[in-house]
């Protein structure tokens, strides 16, 4: 497997596809595809997003920001879309499979990241590969698959990782 930033970052987002087709097949036209299947399915949505915005959020858009120019504010963009992910994975870890608006909100919660996907592969990817050499996305790829290990799984509450990564610059 290659250690290229972008390529682990496409292996992250397959992955979260097939857990979104995984889940679509469970909650079928009724929603009830069995509670604990269903359950057990955003449970592994809600942690593979978190670990994919934290590495995106603390390594890569960061890199993207300082090196790539006129890529503020679609960096300023994505990390509200992370955000957004972030509340909604919160909310439905503290959710059953039976409570009022989970599906809705599990829909919700992946429709906005297949098209955050969508953008990031289809636009931010090339232009950030133009822009780094093989070196540089190997480098940024060994360093993410080091903080993978230690990554939040689970959603900290509202806003909490940028809080605590700003106390710790800080």
């Amino acid at each position: 497997m290659s250690n290229d930033a972008i390529v682990l970052l496409r292996e992250d987002h397959k992955e979260v596809r097939r857990l979104f087709r995984e889940y679509r097949g469970l909650a079928g036209g009724d929603g009830r595809g069995g509670d604990r299947a269903r359950r057990e399915t955003v449970e592994k949505i809600v942690e593979a997003l978190t670990v994919h915005t934290y590495l995106e959020d603390e390594l890569v858009y960061p890199r993207i920001r300082q090196e790539v120019p006129g890529f503020a504010a679609d960096m300023d963009r994505a990390k509200e879309e992370h955000h957004v992910a972030d509340l909604l994975c919160e909310e439905l870890s503290r959710m059953s499979p039976d409570d009022e608006g989970y599906d809705a909100k599990t829909a919700v919660l992946i429709d906005a990241v297949e098209r955050h996907i969508e953008e990031e592969e289809g636009t931010w990817f090339p232009k950030v590969r133009a822009a780094f050499g093989r070196k540089e996305l190997r480098e940024m790829g060994e360093r993410m698959q080091a903080v993978r290990e230690t990554a939040p799984r689970r959603p900290l509450g509202a806003g909490m990782l940028h809080r605590i990564a700003d106390a710790l610059e800080g």
